[in-house]
């Protein structure tokens, strides 16, 4: 069975395909988020738990966006595949020498949860990780750490060389002109039937946001409902090759405690 395959069988039926339409699986009619039909005991989840990353229900932000991963990756995840993480470290863990730098490419950190738990959950797979700053006195079985900035083209042709990747997971700066360069760049360099993953699209730092941008959740809805892409941080070739080759994107909730944008704070993009 073909990637793409695999994944259409394993798609969790939490969210629909629409930002608009919400779901009452993980989102209470006071807003407040609760958990329904899901296995807080998955390995992704317990790996994610294990090494302290907020894609678990426990530490930090506790996203748990591991219950969407569990429910998309489960069937392929002791096949040998290619899996990238861009941005490798939360700005409140204690991994880093000086978090205030961090946002400047000027910090050093010395964990990675997220390496730690898909080395761990793909068994098989090379994972590859992307981030700004050094990182220093990691030791992880088949992680390949590579430094850059993800708002330059150049530095992001450092990943050609690892790739294609079965798996593409975006978590770093989350701003918007950032989101999109990457996402223009790395989805050619996605397999067919990859999966393109950005999490916290409701969070823009004040610090980096460009005035003014459009907004990347705002983007993909377009995408997601065939409308052309407008994003001066898109290259024209990037755009038509995003319109053509997206089968579909899906949108799902954060469950960290608390606000409405929490709503739609993951996407995922499947190609062709």
């Amino acid at each position: 069975m073909k990637l793409l395959d695999l994944l259409r069988h394993s798609r969790p039926r939490e969210r629909s395909a629409t930002s608009s339409q919400l779901t009452n699986s993980a989102i209470a009619p006071d807003h407040s988020p609760r958990i329904v039909d899901v296995c807080e005991c998955d390995e992704a989840t317990r790996l994610a738990n294990l090494y302290g990353s907020d894609k678990g229900n426990s530490h930090l932000g506790k996203h748990f966006y591991t219950r969407v991963y569990s429910e998309y990756f489960e069937p392929i995840r002791h096949q040998q595949l290619k899996v990238l993480e861009v941005g490798l470290l939360h700005i409140s863990d204690s991994g880093w020498d000086d978090p205030s730098k961090r946002d400047i490419g000027q910090a050093i950190g010395r964990r990675a949860p997220s390496l730690e738990m898909w080395s761990q959950y793909f068994p098989n797979s090379q994972i590859v990780g992307f981030d700004i700053n050094e990182f220093q006195d990691l030791h992880i079985d088949r992680c390949t750490v590579v430094r850059g900035d993800m708002g330059n083209r150049n530095d992001l042709m450092k990943l050609a060389d690892f790739g294609p990747f079965d798996v593409i997971v975006e978590d770093a700066s989350h701003a918007s002109h950032h989101q999109q360069i990457a996402l223009g760049y790395l989805f050619s360099h996605l397999v067919r039937g990859g999966t393109y993953w950005i999490e916290d699209l409701n969070y823009q730092p004040p610090s980096l946001e460009v005035p003014g941008a459009i907004k990347t959740k705002d983007l993909l809805v377009d995408l997601e409902q065939g409308r052309p892409l407008f994003s001066e941080y898109i290259l024209a070739d990037e755009a038509l090759n995003l319109e053509a080759t997206v089968a579909s994107v899906e949108f799902y909730d954060s469950l960290e405690t608390g606000a409405r944008r929490n709503r739609d704070n993951l996407a995922v993009l499947t190609k062709k």
